[in-house]
């Protein structure tokens, strides 16, 4: 072979778009944003990513006794709680949607929030030990428990959709917009969780306090209260709280409560979008050193 024609099968181009053949050739090409934010790299992986949530289900359900029976047992157990000092003693109305189906759905939503952002902040940590020795892209980690607790919420859902045929409550034309609120909803808490994870690893106390937090968060939000019970002068700051906005959405878009102002809608979009984002990259940078910090 030509030493001319060897060296051109050899050689290493940098130039970040052409892509020259020869079987001895590496291109390296820079990364865009979206490859940088590690998205990309997640999608390759994703027969890992359902390895990871189907794993992560086995394990927190299979060694208990009533096994899959606490997705349901869990929120059961505290909406009759709640049902007993709010409707029962406080004696809260929410006529004309009857009072155990209105706080169940209320706790799904908020251990579906509580659950995805304390597992998400979590997940770092949780999994130190395999990121260690593995590679796999980083991201999975937390999308793990985004999905694990998706279904969860699913399996709870099978439960209010049964509560609301026994009750006779139907849902409207509004119901087209009940898997955006409930996309929202998820996408705030991952957000949520994933610049927590990427802060605590040098930042231990988020740890510390975010359980306290969470116990508070249940009175921030509507959950097992209707948003009539809220002041009309801390309607407006309390509409800030996208939680407030998107669990009050899904309510509407399921049987016609008072919907959210379109204003709180646009501003949890954004915050959304913002979150998201900001997450991406906090935890991509957090990633270069996590696993000597871990």
């Amino acid at each position: 072979m030509n030493p001319e024609d060897s060296a051109e099968h050899s050689r290493t181009v940098f130039d970040g778009g052409v892509t020259i053949e020869g079987d001895d050739v590496v291109v390296i090409k820079p990364s865009n944003k979206i490859g940088r934010l590690g998205l990309p790299q997640v999608w390759e992986s994703k027969h890992l990513l359902k390895y990871f949530v189907l794993r992560s289900i086995r394990g927190r359900y299979r060694p208990t006794s009533m096994g899959y029976g606490w997705i349901i047992f869990r929120p059961l157990l505290l909406c009759l709680v709640y049902v007993g000092v709010f409707g029962y003693m406080v004696g809260v109305k929410t006529d004309p949607i009857p009072f155990p189906l209105f706080v169940f759905l209320g706790i799904s939503l908020y251990l579906f929030f509580s659950g995805t952002v304390s597992d998400t902040a979590s997940s770092l940590a949780n999994n130190a030990g395999i990121m260690s020795k593995v590679y796999y892209p980083r991201l999975i980690v937390p999308l793990t428990s985004l999905f694990v607790n998706i279904m969860d919420l699913l399996a709870s859902f099978a439960v209010i959709v049964g509560l609301m045929l026994i009750y006779g409550v139907y849902p409207g034309w509004n119901i087209v917009y009940f898997p955006f609120f409930l996309g929202g909803l998820a996408l705030v808490s991952f957000a949520l969780g994933l610049v927590l994870a990427a802060h605590s690893i040098e930042r231990r106390d988020i740890m510390m306090a975010l359980p306290v937090i969470m116990r508070v968060m249940v009175y921030a939000m509507p959950c097992v209260y209707p948003i009539s019970m809220v002041p009309k002068k801390l309607l407006t700051l309390y509409y800030m709280n996208p939680m407030a906005s998107l669990i009050q959405g899904i309510r509407w878009s399921l049987w016609g409560e008072v919907p959210p102002p379109l204003w709180s809608v646009g501003l949890a979009a954004i915050m959304i979008v913002i979150g998201i984002y900001y997450g991406l990259v906090a935890f991509t940078r957090a990633e270069r050193t996590m696993v000597d910090s871990l």
